[in-house]
């Protein structure tokens, strides 16, 4: 009966939606003469219940309250039956009111106007403390007191979206505190307590938390570092701390330096061609590239499990990590992880610091050493070829140039990267790339003006007496100077200052001195037993020579002088003959000490004033980032002119524009920063991790290798007084001293020297470079020499007759030449391209071998101080040159090789055999012979095969062949992670052969294990 009576369903009968609702208040309000009674029909006419009346043709029911004013409270219970009757159920209807509710609300406060806080509660509520506020100001007090009462419902699934809301409303005015909430961990071995809020907020958000924590982090290790009392350690900021960005990127990190491809490339320090040198950087970051054009997808690569935060990932738009090397994979996450955040770039690459500090330089590889071992090695220096153990420096370069626009402060830092990348590529590394490295490294290790002061002495005749050289506000005559740009010290204008005073007083001391008593000198002719009375004699003549001389470095010492001077006179004119003598020193100490000295110091006091106001006043310009060497004053002039944004990118440009006449060494220098200097990351420490990258280090040995055969052997040249091998030299050195550096975190500083003069800083020897290039490379040259020669001399030769008629003598083996050269690891790793050099096919010829490979031998023996077990990339570029013979090598050679390592492994008493059973020369030897049985039995037959590999276990320890060894068999059984890479060699040894062959072998050790090595195989079969 009531269907009748229902009203059609359309537009104008039902208006719905802001706009309709607009339009139908317009319209009642244009034929409208009382406004309140138009608002008060119109509230009864779009009631719920008036529409649900009008739908279903009922009569609604409105009450009133006394002054007759519409009401209209809403009693959902009908409407609710009505809807239950109709097959929706109540739970679906709370839904989708709750659910417009939340939508209603999350457009209010994405429409709500917000700017920061210009001033806040000291509670830190935002409470204004002053009365006028923005429409800005107003939205932000809003939001956070909203924030304030929704964090109660953060465990609520059904309000947790209004919260997320506000967080993203909040952006970057998030407080620290909220953020540093979100990041609070469960334990530091779980996830985060709001794991599931943090993963709705967005990767800007997120990355917001992983900043706030690790501000939080670095706060309490500043404060503990300070003396406060704080539970934070360094080691918290390390890549195996507790910050979530650690827990982040720690897959990712490993992922990558134990990349199997990468590692095996970067552990061949010495290669023979240029194609070999030569490494396409680009793929191990094409995955950053394809994650940037992929959007979101790269987050599914971080590890946000790791924290207990769940991403769903886009799987269409997830890259294949089968086609793509794990190494680009894993930069690919780091950058998704750090995105565009400057702050998280700089935790990324200070946990790299670290992380290169207690494995880079070889250190990864001596597994079996304690960590103050461990120190003390990096004390002492670390090696060169840090191989794979350095992977950590090329995921440094990686980030840098996957990061996009840098922030200005690694400007220079990106210009040294880009150079060394596109090195690297080519395989070589030209004069003009070196010099303009240098002008980078000036830049980075330029001290700031707060720095201390630090004393340089030379043997020089002008540095004899080890005068103090200090960076200040003046800017440097000299050409030599390291940092031309920067000021230099006042203590010139105070030098000159102080001997005008003291010049004025020694003549006010004449005039008051009319008898001449102090002028000269008093001698025992004069006054009989002078000198035996006066210990230290004192007149106005010699005070004024001591001035003349710069002699007095303050005030105090011509005081004491003159006091000297009158003490003298007193002490030796004694008695009644004396009193007229003492009554005149009287007389004149007390006008010295009440005019001239007063009126001295009030007159230094005044100009030393005057002179730093004037200081003060002058407008100091910022120092350019970059100069050439030879272009000081235009570089300084230019900085001083201006400091805008155009000057500096020309200053920029000049290093680009520096050339091969502008390679120069740098001086040797160091410094001590303060702790409130420290900057995080350091990038003193990133650029010597640039240069200790393992590719960038093989470039950079080639050509010392080219310079040292090419322009010094041929052209007889001296090699200190090469204009570039001095300058390689010492970028070697700074990427040796890397991990001493990165140890220090930028709280210490320095420089090596270059190798042509010799230096002392604050006292101690400190020219390691020095001993490399002016006093061994004139001996490794006699070796290369040496070599030349047995060539020549040997079948084939052009000396070769000679030799039969004894004509000519081969020269003998000088090993004593070599006795203190323990510690020049860069000439070792020279002594060691060489001798890898000399081995690839076609450079000599097995019978000039015999005496040839003898010779480098003995030096590296003295270089390395008969320890070769942890020269990794040594090895496996020695094996790599083997190689290349195939079934061709000669026996000898393979002879001489594996004699001379057996001879490695036989260390002295120093060394535990368990350090040398897990070394990395015992790995590469078995390693070896695993690669030459592949080549068949014309290379290593099977008995010899296995014999060297007996006489490999008896060697590293001790023990005699044939005899059971205890320490290998105990290591074989066990479990112990350092002799892994060792064992596996020998298994794939063992599998190589038939099972019988494998056991017995086995027993002869001492080996107790019924497992066979390999699958049973027909011996007649493995023989062909």
């Amino acid at each position: 009966q009531q269907i009748h009576k229902t009203t059609a369903a359309t537009p104008a009968n039902f208006p719905c939606g802001s706009t309709a609702t607009k339009k139908h208040i317009r319209h009642a309000f244009r034929h409208s003469s009382d406004a309140r009674t138009t608002i008060e029909d119109f509230q009864q006419s779009n009631s719920l219940h008036s529409m649900f009346a009008k739908a279903f043709g009922t009569t609604p029911a409105h009450e009133s309250t006394q002054n007759k004013e519409a009401a209209e409270p809403l009693d959902p219970s009908p409407v609710l039956d009505f809807l239950s009757h109709l097959g929706v159920t109540r739970h679906e209807v709370h839904s989708r009111v709750a659910s417009s509710l939340r939508s209603a609300i999350e457009d209010e406060i994405q429409r709500m106007p917000i700017s920061a806080l210009t001033t806040t509660s000291p509670d830190g509520g935002g409470a204004a403390k002053s009365s006028s506020t923005t429409p800005g100001e107003a939205g932000h007090r809003a939001l956070l007191n909203l924030l304030k009462s929704a964090w109660q419902f953060r465990d609520v699934p059904e309000l947790r979206p209004v919260l997320v809301c506000v967080l993203k409303r909040l952006g970057d005015h998030t407080p620290v505190q909220m953020l540093r909430r979100l990041g609070t961990k469960k334990s530091e071995t779980t996830g985060l307590k709001n794991a599931e809020l943090v993963s709705q907020l967005g990767p800007h958000l997120q990355r917001l938390v992983w900043e706030a924590d690790w501000d939080a982090k670095l706060e309490l290790v500043t404060k503990r570092s300070d003396g406060g009392q704080a539970a934070g350690s360094e080691e918290e900021l390390m890549l195996r701390g507790s910050t979530i960005l650690a827990d982040l990127v720690r897959s990712s990190v490993d992922a990558y330096v134990t990349d199997a491809v990468l590692a095996q490339k970067a552990d061949l320090s010495f290669v023979g061609t240029v194609s070999e040198r030569r490494f396409a950087t680009k793929l191990r970051r094409v995955g950053a590239k394809d994650s940037e054009a992929t959007g979101n997808a790269g987050e599914s690569i971080s590890t946000l499990a790791s924290i207990g935060v769940t991403k769903a990932s886009n799987t269409a738009n997830i890259k294949d990590e089968k086609s793509t090397p794990s190494s680009a994979v894993a930069v690919a996450s780091i950058k998704e992880t750090i995105g565009s955040r400057p702050k998280l770039l700089g935790a990324v690459l200070d946990m790299l610091i670290a992380e290169h500090a207690t494995k880079g330089g070889g250190l990864g590889h001596m597994k079996t050493l304690s960590n103050a071992e461990k120190k003390k090695i990096l004390r002492e220096g670390s090696t060169v070829l840090g191989g794979a153990t350095n992977l950590s420096c090329s995921l440094v370069a990686d980030v840098l140039l996957s990061f996009g626009q840098l922030p200005r402060s690694y400007e220079v830092l990106d210009i040294m990267t880009r150079i060394l990348d596109a090195s690297v590529q080519s395989g070589s590394i030209s004069d003009n790339a070196i010099a303009q490295i240098q002008g980078c490294l000036r830049t980075i290790f330029r001290p700031s003006q707060s720095d201390q002061a630090q004393t340089i002495q030379s043997p020089s005749k002008d540095r004899a007496e080890g005068t103090k050289i200090k960076l200040s506000l003046k800017t440097a005559k000299s050409p030599t100077t390291m940092f031309p740009d920067l000021p230099v010290d006042d203590s010139e204008f105070e030098r000159k200052l102080l001997q005008r005073v003291i010049k004025k007083a020694i003549a006010s001391m004449k005039e008051h001195d009319p008898q001449g008593l102090f002028l000269n000198p008093v001698t025992d002719a004069i006054a009989p037993g002078y000198s035996s009375i006066i210990e230290t004699p004192m007149c106005i003549r010699t005070m004024e020579e001591k001035m003349l001389s710069s002699a007095y470095k303050s005030i105090d010492g011509y005081k004491d002088d003159t006091l000297l001077l009158f003490s003298n006179c007193c002490k030796y004119n004694v008695g009644p003959a004396g009193q007229w003598f003492r009554n005149e020193a009287g007389r004149q100490k007390k006008i010295w000490k009440e005019q001239i000295l007063a009126e001295a110091k009030t007159r230094l006091k005044a100009e030393m004033t005057k002179r730093k106001n004037a200081l003060k006043r002058k407008p100091k310009p910022p120092p350019p980032l970059a100069f050439a060497p030879n272009k000081t004053e235009k570089a300084a002039s230019s900085a001083a002119t201006t400091g805008s944004r155009t000057k500096e990118v020309k200053d920029d440009a000049a290093i680009i524009n520096l050339t091969a006449q502008d390679v120069k060494p740098l001086p040797p220098w160091k410094y001590k920063r303060r702790k409130v200097e420290i900057e995080v990351p350091s990038m003193q420490c990133l650029a010597s991790m640039l240069l200790a990258d393992p590719f960038v280090v093989r470039v950079l040995a080639d050509r010392i290798q080219k310079v040292l055969r090419v322009d010094v052997l041929k052209v007889k040249n001296v090699p200190g007084g090469h204009p570039v091998l001095p300058s390689i030299f010492q970028l070697l050195n700074i990427a040796r001293i890397s991990t001493q550096l990165c140890a220090l975190k930028g709280k210490r500083c320095y420089i090596p020297d270059a190798g042509i003069r010799k230096v002392l800083m604050d006292g101690e020897d400190f020219s390691p470079s020095y001993e490399s290039t002016r006093n061994c490379l004139p001996l490794f040259s006699k070796l290369l020499l040496d070599a030349d020669l047995d060539r020549r001399m040997s079948i084939g030769g052009d000396l070769h007759d000679a030799a039969l008629q004894d004509i000519l003598t081969r020269p003998e083996i000088q090993s004593k030449e070599w006795e203190g050269s323990s510690s020049l690891y860069d000439i070792r790793a020279v002594v060691e391209g060489s001798l890898v050099h000399l081995l690839q096919p076609g450079n000599t010829n097995e019978v000039a071998l015999q005496n040839q490979f003898p010779r480098f031998v003995a030096a590296l023996d003295k270089l390395s101080g008969g320890n070769m077990l942890n020269e990794r990339p040594f090895f496996m570029s020695l094996t790599h040159a083997l190689l290349r013979y195939k079934s061709k090598l000669p026996h000898s050679t393979r002879d001489l090789v594996t004699g001379c390592m057996i001879k490695w492994l036989k260390m002295e008493e120093n060394v535990s055999p368990k350090t040398v059973m897990c070394s990395s020369l015992h790995e590469c030897f078995i390693y070896l012979l695993n690669e030459w049985s592949l080549l068949g039995n014309l290379v290593l037959p099977r008995d010899l095969f296995l014999s060297l590999g007996e006489e490999a276990v008896a060697a590293s320890s001790r023990g005699e062949v044939g005899q059971k060894n205890e320490i290998f068999a105990k290591l074989w059984t066990g479990d112990d992670d350092c002799f892994v890479a060792v064992k596996e060699q020998y298994t794939r040894m063992l599998s190589s052969t038939p099972d019988a062959r494998a056991l017995q072998w086995k027993e002869k050790i001492g080996i107790h294990d019924p497992t066979p090595a390999s699958p049973e195989k027909d011996e007649m079969q493995v023989d062909s």
